[in-house]
């Protein structure tokens, strides 16, 4: 079972790499509503490049306020053009709630409109080649959704209980919005997922790349390098009175090696120390500025 958590602007401004070892994902809210700039999440892009710099696998949900086809299909719009050019792990939802009461001031939707406005944006969002699926309460996905229409698509349950009673399929839970990470201030919201979206996520590594070109640490502070590469790399470093260096270590997601490096105390003038990576007849180099 894989421990994750969801954000969104409300969460305020994160520190990710407090956050690090304690989750192994997370859901980023992207945005709320049809394809308006002034819609987005506010911390949508430097959550996205905090999980990347960090390697936390991520995917993203939009919440939904359709009520119609027409207003469904700006909302993937709105998901598709946050979404340009970047490859989530985990898979894109369609939140469907109804927590400020907006779709209920209006009348409400019905049951065969809730599920039609899922099936478009799930749709959208796999004929671009992404992972889709559906984020819904006990009472909207028994109720509200017809859950046998939506079934191929991935399904993320809210239930805050110490066990689920929902009888359907679901992928993650949702389990409290209670809870509470290093490097975040108030509640956040936990999940339990039961499958590794990011293994299938994986693509074949045929030539070394790193992750990380240039990273700026504090004396004593530790970071992660992941080199994509099959054969396990040979390591070099320059500047060890700079940076101490682990050997590589298989990932335990199969997205290459890991190599630890770790900032040594303490001068008062930032020094300089690099790391060649070699393998497959190929070498990369990773700079470290230690201060």
């Amino acid at each position: 079972m894989l421990n994750g958590i969801d954000v969104s602007n409300a969460n305020g401004r994160i520190d990710w790499d407090k956050l690090k070892g304690n989750i192994d994902f997370a859901i980023l809210r992207c945005g709320y509503g049809s394809n308006i700039a002034g819609q987005d999440d506010r911390q949508w892009a430097r959550n996205v490049s905090e999980c990347s710099r960090l390697n936390i696998p991520w995917g993203t949900y939009l919440y939904s306020y359709a009520m119609n086809i027409a207003e469904a299909e700006s909302e993937a719009a709105h998901a598709l053009r946050l979404l340009k050019g970047l490859k989530p792990a985990y898979p894109i939802y369609i939140d469907m709630e109804d927590a400020d009461g907006y779709k209920a001031k209006r009348g409400g939707i019905s049951k065969q409109m809730a599920t039609a406005i899922c099936l478009l944006f799930c749709e959208r969002l796999t004929t671009a080649g992404y992972t889709a699926g559906v984020y819904a309460n006990k009472d909207w996905a028994t109720n509200r959704l017809d859950m046998a229409q939506l079934s191929k698509y991935t399904f993320w349950l809210a239930q805050y209980n110490d066990k689920v009673t929902y009888p359907g399929q679901y992928d993650m839970w949702q389990y409290t919005s209670d809870g509470s990470m290093p490097g975040m201030s108030g509640r956040v919201d936990l999940n339990y997922c039961c499958k590794d979206f990011s293994l299938a996520a994986v693509p074949n590594i045929y030539s070394l790349s790193l992750d990380t070109s240039s990273k700026d640490m504090n004396s004593g502070e530790k970071y992660t390098v992941l080199a994509r590469c099959q054969e396990k790399p040979a390591v070099t470093t320059t500047g060890r009175d700079v940076i101490a260096v682990s050997e590589p270590r298989l990932d335990p997601k199969g997205r290459g090696w890991l190599i630890d490096v770790q900032g040594l105390p303490p001068e008062p003038v930032v020094r300089h120390g690099h790391i060649m990576v070699t393998s497959g007849g190929q070498t990369v180099q990773c700079n470290f500025n230690v201060c």
